[in-house]
């Protein structure tokens, strides 16, 4: 098929080897600008995931490792943190206006709990943060981001943020080495 000698904007005829449209200054289709065109779109598109993937590296790294240290340092002295809670005037002042009937042997193993519930939720952070930075396996980044923002139900802020960024992996598909191939547009 012979190209056309016309422009596809206004329909003014053109000469051959023109790069532009004298009439309305579109690139003509097949031409070294439109070329040029195409390969910085290209590039432009490129830059803009790569900025998406380093984004999402980063908000799950800075969740996942400050909250496994964290989790980590609690499990590892919990009953100091459940005496220190415990021995706390104005928590004592609470468990009796609320009429609550803890001990601290109670409080240790909710801080435990918790602990493991945010070590767990780390991890997963950790995992998808992996697999974002590796660009495989989509499927195990998500997974491994909902896992993350539901183990924080914990925290409102936590887990509003979890399912943001969650939102975020899901929509970023195509930052993936195993997201399927993009058609070419045909002309």
């Amino acid at each position: 098929m012979e190209s056309s000698n016309f422009c596809t904007g206004c329909g003014k005829e053109l000469e051959p080897g023109m790069q532009f449209c004298p009439q309305c200054g579109l690139v003509v289709s097949g031409s070294a600008a439109d070329e040029e065109f195409k390969e910085k779109q290209k590039m432009l598109s490129g830059f803009i995931k790569e900025s998406r993937r380093n984004w999402l590296v980063f908000l799950l790294g800075i969740y996942a490792f400050p909250v496994i240290i964290a989790a980590i340092i609690t499990l590892i002295d919990a009953s100091s943190v459940a005496s220190a809670v415990w021995s706390s005037s104005e928590f004592q002042d609470w468990i009796q206006s609320h009429g609550y009937s803890y001990t601290e042997s109670d409080i240790k193993n909710y801080i435990t709990y918790a602990a493991c519930l945010a070590l767990a939720s780390g991890i997963c952070a950790a995992i998808s943060m992996t697999f974002t930075c590796l660009r495989k396996n989509w499927i195990i980044a998500v997974a491994g981001c909902f896992m993350a923002a539901v183990l924080c139900f914990w925290s409102v802020f936590g887990i509003i943020i979890g399912f943001l960024v969650l939102w975020m992996l899901i929509t970023s598909r195509d930052l993936f080495e195993d997201a399927p191939a993009e058609a070419e547009p045909t002309e």
